[in-house]
């Protein structure tokens, strides 16, 4: 089979690319190299919705985050994923920082006139309005930038909620399928050749968005190959309960000379309640370790005192860390030839951008000659997994725990108190999750205090019965030993 297009990568930028192009009349695979999509970049990162005022524009970056921003909000809410708009505050420290704030501003405010897009009331906040929004901030805080346009998801629920739909409207994904070769086409006519595994593809257009192996598969198809370096930033998370309080995204005004490493370190809860701070950044040439360190983390924490004095180690579940990928010349690289469209260096706010990315990268399609023909059948409503969280008393708890494995209601994770038909439901929207991990994603089981000790048995009992499979290929994540590299501070 010729497919009209095939999409090399299933992230979050690949999966909104997918989901486009099933609103349309086309055949669409797309192969991906690990056994469950976004598990590279699209799963350890931050998760915000970032504001124009901290992407430095002119530039793809500020041009796509903007209006990926503004497109967010409709996006999530047909996709059933939650998104929330806290706000940032990026805190200044001193009167030189005051000024960089106001260049922020600036930067925000032109950003929406080069593209159209409706003011922001962006606001320089003085330490006593500071105080009333955020009462646990440091005393060393002089002032802050406020955006109300950040926000923030759980990034593997979009990625996850993408493909979903994408698949539900026609797609194939193809998981454990590296590529390994790519082939020109002989003329015009001619479809692409693409061999991933043991077996060989062949599409009339491609779309590379493979993250950090895109370098590589765009060099085979015909591109220069750019400088394309790898950070590593490290993260924490914290359980629910904690004895204070963070109301908004909190950045830093980097310090002088590490422009390059991001905005300090951010503080923040994510969409369930949990702490986050993080991340550091250090550069690992290439390097894919993705392992956290004490010394890194004990860095991580340092850098989170000075927007929260409070904050220690207490109360950690986990840690991890994710690698992105920070082209030298500080932009997203998208480049189209051939009926192949190539995308690289899509880091932070690549997330943000992801919906915009997807509408650039089908306009580029229609100039290489691909016909959009709408399909009417398209459904762009897709159901949450996650549709409460559930708040049981210690005896129904210990009840539902108790019900036998044929009961829905069954709750399979005690920690965050993850009901049996919530997994089974998860594993059954035409993503073979094979993993402890691809369930805990989805889920929520596995994410809390105990981080899976409880359910890890509960679920791997579950996937196995309803795989047809034994135990023992249930693995963590997925045809890889069992275990994390987990360091404790």
């Amino acid at each position: 089979m010729i497919y009209d297009v095939m999409i090399i990568g299933a992230g979050v930028v690949g999966g909104a690319v997918a989901r486009e192009l099933s609103r349309y009349d086309l055949s669409v695979l797309a192969l991906e190299k690990e056994s469950d999509v976004c598990c590279g970049i699209s799963k350890s990162n931050t998760g915000i919705i970032h504001t124009p005022c901290l992407v430095k524009g002119p530039s793809k970056k500020a041009e796509y985050n903007l209006k990926g921003n503004l497109m967010m909000d409709r996006l999530c809410s047909e996709l059933g994923v939650v998104l929330q708009r806290p706000g940032a505050l990026v805190l200044a420290y001193s009167e030189e920082e005051r000024e960089t704030l106001q260049a922020y501003k600036e930067q925000g405010i032109r950003s929406r006139k080069t593209y159209g897009a409706p003011d922001e009331e962006y606001r320089i906040i003085e330490r006593d309005e500071l105080l009333s929004l955020e009462p646990n901030i440091s005393s060393a805080v002089i002032c802050a930038l406020l955006t109300p346009d950040a926000g923030r998801i759980i990034p593997y629920e979009l990625g996850t909620a993408l493909w979903e739909n994408a698949i539900a409207n026609g797609a194939d994904l193809l998981l454990k399928s590296p590529v390994q070769a790519i082939v020109r086409p002989e003329d015009d006519g001619s479809p692409w050749t693409v061999r991933a595994g043991e077996k060989t593809y062949r599409a009339r257009f491609v779309i590379n968005a493979a993250g950090h192996g895109s370098e590589e598969i765009g060099r085979q198809a015909g591109f220069t190959p750019s400088v394309i370096e790898k950070v590593k930033g490290q993260y924490l998370i914290y359980r629910r309960e904690r004895d204070f309080d963070v109301n908004h995204i909190l950045f830093q005004v980097p310090s002088k000379g590490q422009g390059k490493a991001g905005k300090g370190i951010l503080v923040c809860k994510t969409v369930y309640g949990n702490l986050m701070i993080g991340p550091d950044a250090r550069w690992v040439g290439d390097s894919d370790d993705r392992g956290t360190d004490k010394e890194s983390l004990e860095e991580v924490l340092e850098g989170a005192r000075k927007s929260i004095p409070d904050i220690s180690s207490k109360g950690v579940i986990k840690t991890f860390a994710g690698i992105r990928p920070k082209p030298v010349d500080g932009d997203f690289i998208i480049e189209a030839s051939d009926r192949f469209i190539h995308l690289s260096g899509i880091e932070s706010p690549g997330l943000t951008s992801s919906p915009a990315l997807a509408e650039e990268v089908l306009a580029l399609l229609r100039k290489e000659g691909l016909d959009l023909v709408p399909k009417h059948s398209f459904r762009e409503k897709r159901e949450p997994i996650v549709r409460e969280i559930l708040d049981l008393d210690k005896e129904e708890l210990k009840r539902r725990i108790e019900l036998p494995d044929h009961e829905e209601e069954q709750i399979v994770c005690r920690c965050e108190q993850v009901p049996r038909k919530r997994i089974l439901d998860a594993i059954s929207r035409g993503i073979r999750v094979d993993s402890l991990d691809g369930v805990k994603r989805r889920t929520r089981a596995g994410q809390g205090q105990c981080q899976g000790n409880f359910c890890g048995g509960r679920v791997r009992k579950l996937l196995a019965r309803e795989l047809g499979v034994p135990e023992e290929e249930i693995t963590q994540r997925g045809g890889q030993p069992l275990g994390d590299r987990i360091s404790r501070l």
